[in-house]
């Protein structure tokens, strides 16, 4: 394509590694199916305790806390509590708007995600994101 006329190439090791990835998706069908559980197990406790997931359809699970400062808050608090997230704050989202993001795998059972849950649950009544 002429946008890539002068782009470097990818290198062969993550060309192998993209359709090693595919090979595994393709032979292990398990792993979709789990990782759309998880996702729906997320997205439902989420909702129940009140957090804004918006209309996210995806295992990357974004939820709305407010202001830049209580997204970093909230993430060192998880992070306290041994749940790792990031926060997406403005510009790259509208101020007053910060998230934290959430991101699954098929990998992750479901007493990890619960736990996970629970955990976002307490730290987002403690810092006031949800009631």
């Amino acid at each position: 394509a002429r946008s890539l006329i002068f782009s470097a190439s990818m290198p062969p090791a993550s060309v192998a590694a993209v359709s090693a990835a595919v090979d595994v998706m393709l032979e292990e069908e398990w792993r979709g199916a789990a990782l759309w559980r998880n996702t729906r197990i997320m997205l439902e406790r989420l909702q129940e305790a009140g957090f804004d997931t918006g209309p996210s359809q995806t295992p990357i699970i974004p939820a709305v806390v407010g202001e830049d400062v209580v997204a970093f808050q909230m993430c060192r608090r998880l992070f306290e509590e041994g749940v790792f997230v990031n926060s997406v704050i403005s510009p790259a989202v509208e101020k007053g708007n910060a998230l934290i993001r959430l991101s699954l795998m098929a990998t992750h059972t479901e007493d990890q995600v619960h736990l996970a849950m629970d955990r976002m649950v307490k730290v987002g009544r403690e810092l006031g994101v949800i009631s």
